[in-house]
């Protein structure tokens, strides 16, 4: 449990996040493309570490709204596609993610795992603070 998640995982994950993107910026993408999305970035947010890229809880509320801006228009009959400014706010943060998958512990990876499951049977909309303060 202390060592890192072995090379294999690390590129499965990252490639089935990668995909999911490349899908959805060719507008080609559906609802599953922005679950597995959302679902990286709220583990990204479980998994980020405060002294770090990943500390700047902007990167993730961006993120957030890249994703939930897609699918308020697909609902309304356009593609499921990432704006331009959209589409940046999501590869920053799968490179952030690849980052932390690359150096994370497996029992951090777990715990962030769970913490995830919990939050998706939860009421909540987001886990992630409105205000920095309030983390």
């Amino acid at each position: 449990m202390l060592l890192p998640l072995s090379t294999d995982k690390v590129r499965a994950l990252s490639l089935e996040n990668h995909l999911a993107f490349a899908t959805v910026r060719a507008g080609r993408g559906d609802s599953e493309q922005i679950i597995n999305l959302l679902r990286v970035v709220y583990l990204a947010f479980y998994l980020r570490d405060e002294t770090a890229s990943g500390a700047n809880l902007d990167l993730y509320r961006q993120a957030e709204a890249a994703l939930d801006g897609c699918a308020e228009r697909a609902e309304q009959g356009e593609k499921w596609l990432l704006l331009d400014h959209e589409q940046a706010a999501v590869e920053g943060l799968l490179v952030v993610h690849d980052e932390q998958l690359a150096a994370v512990r497996k029992h951090r990876y777990l715990a962030a795992w769970d913490r995830l499951q919990r939050f998706g049977s939860g009421t909540a909309r987001s886990p992630i603070p409105v205000v920095e303060d309030a983390v």
